[in-house]
């Protein structure tokens, strides 16, 4: 077997479909600023747009390789650089970030966050998650009021 063949990240997927699956969630990456995906997904994602960035940074010489990666979608394109000129101008490398979540209901499959750096994490919580954080916070009341009563009640004795 060679070992300097690459095997493709996406397999099962041809070359031009994992193009058009970069292109929207990077364009889904600039308009949110963080997406839910699959971990495969988001390191081919995390390495195509910091080296959009590396780009947009270079200055007009790089414009028309953006400008082909976007399909000239003139929105996207004003918006991506609009993100590369407030948010990570002052930075030289490092974009993104990947943050690992719980998995995905119907198939439990491994999901993360990726995002820019400057942005934060705002998972949806279930309901079943909300309730166990309600009963969670009134067995630590009724803990801490039993052992305040306690102690209290006892050093009056």
């Amino acid at each position: 077997m060679n070992k300097q063949i690459k095997k493709p990240r996406m397999q099962g997927k041809t070359a031009s479909h994992v193009a058009s699956i970069t292109r929207s969630l990077v364009m889904e990456l600039v308009r949110n600023q963080q997406i839910k995906t699959t971990p495969t997904k988001a390191k081919i994602v995390k390495s195509r747009f910091d080296r959009l960035v590396t780009l947009s940074k270079r200055g007009e010489s790089s414009q028309r390789m953006i400008q082909s990666f976007f399909a000239s979608n003139e929105k996207a394109i004003a918006k991506f650089n609009k993100v590369v000129e407030t948010q990570l101008q002052d930075r030289n490398s490092g974009y993104t970030r990947i943050v690992k979540t719980l998995p995905r209901k119907g198939d439990n499959a491994a999901q993360v966050y990726i995002m820019l750096v400057n942005a934060e994490v705002k998972e949806k919580k279930s309901e079943v998650q909300k309730l166990l954080e309600k009963r969670q916070k009134e067995e630590n009341k009724k803990s801490v009021t039993g052992r305040v009563k306690k102690a209290v009640s006892g050093t009056k004795k």
